[in-house]
């Protein structure tokens, strides 16, 4: 029998606690016998509240053998970043356990050095930030990744793969398979083959040329093209493009670009400690008080304002 510890930080995702739980319980239903076994885990034991308000009584972190910890973060993972915890994570992995990580459970592991010579999947809009806080750690732009001793996802129903690639490692692939059937749900693929969730991908279904222009945009947002050259790049004339735009996203070219840009300066300001002049050279903003004025429009507060809160 596989022990898995699931280590929980205050304000956890309860989806992800799920995707985690109901695919191990459905690998012992389908194996007809239990093949894992897991129990939840905090710093400090007792209850622990999700995100969504779904509270989980946790036991305190011990050195009982596992065969693999994976840490359920929360949209503040500072909550995690205690010495007793950051500790706990070195002992465990100097054990040689799997050590999985979710979503911002990735700037744990980074704190914690995990992540000098592994890797930890990160969401495409929040790498960024990740990176600016633990430059010397290695995160990867992909929905989940499983290169033990590490497996990682970026959050979201990608928890359902790093789940089911785990089952594939400690028990079977026809096992993962059966769960992943039995919940009507459709992997995204094996190690090697996942890919980032990008406009390439989520728009790509509904006009490729604008998913292109998209990913255009999104390589650029530090020195930002004219709108002719990237219509110009994606084989466009400029006309085709604003039209592509109004029609899908109702909004022209210029300001889809300027939300981009915004939306990498917020995720770079709530993940990162860059003062905000900084964060705004970043995002293609050569003027502070540019910057600013197009925060407020866009986010309704300060830059400084919205890091605080």
């Amino acid at each position: 029998m596989r022990n898995i510890d699931i280590v929980l930080v205050d304000g956890f995702p309860m989806l992800s606690a799920t995707l985690v739980t109901e695919p191990l319980r459905l690998a012992n239903r389908e194996s007809l016998e239990q093949v894992f076994a897991w129990r939840f885990l905090s710093v400090d034991g007792g209850m622990q509240r999700s995100s969504s308000g779904f509270e989980v009584t946790t036991d305190r972190l011990d050195d009982r053998p596992a065969d693999a910890v994976l840490l359920l973060s929360s949209y503040h993972p500072e909550a995690g970043l205690r010495h007793d915890m950051l500790a706990w994570l070195r002992r465990r992995a100097r054990r040689g356990d799997l050590m999985g990580c979710v979503d911002t459970g990735a700037l744990i592991f980074a704190a914690a050095g995990l992540l000098g010579q592994h890797s930890a999947a990160a969401h495409f809009e929040a790498i960024d930030g990740f990176v600016a806080s633990y430059p010397k750690a290695m995160f990867v732009d992909r929905l989940f990744d499983f290169s033990p001793p590490r497996c990682s996802s970026a959050g979201g129903v990608a928890t359902f793969d790093m789940t089911l690639a785990l089952i594939a490692h400690m028990v079977s692939a026809d096992i993962a398979s059966r769960a992943a059937q039995i919940m009507n749900y459709l992997p995204t693929g094996h190690t090697g083959e996942q890919q980032r969730l990008s406009p390439m991908r989520s728009l790509g279904m509904v006009n490729q040329d604008l998913a292109l222009a998209i990913d255009i945009m999104l390589g650029n947002l530090s020195a930002p093209l004219p709108i002719a050259q990237i219509a110009q790049r994606a084989g466009l004339p400029g006309w085709r493009l604003g039209r592509l735009f109004q029609r899908y996203l109702r909004q022209s070219p210029a300001q889809y670009y300027l939300g981009l840009r915004l939306a990498r300066a917020r995720n770079l300001l709530r993940n990162s400690h860059r003062q905000v002049g900084i964060i705004a050279s970043l995002c293609g903003f050569d003027n502070h008080e540019t910057f600013t004025r197009a925060y407020r429009r866009q986010f309704k507060l300060a830059p400084s304002a919205d890091r605080e809160y």
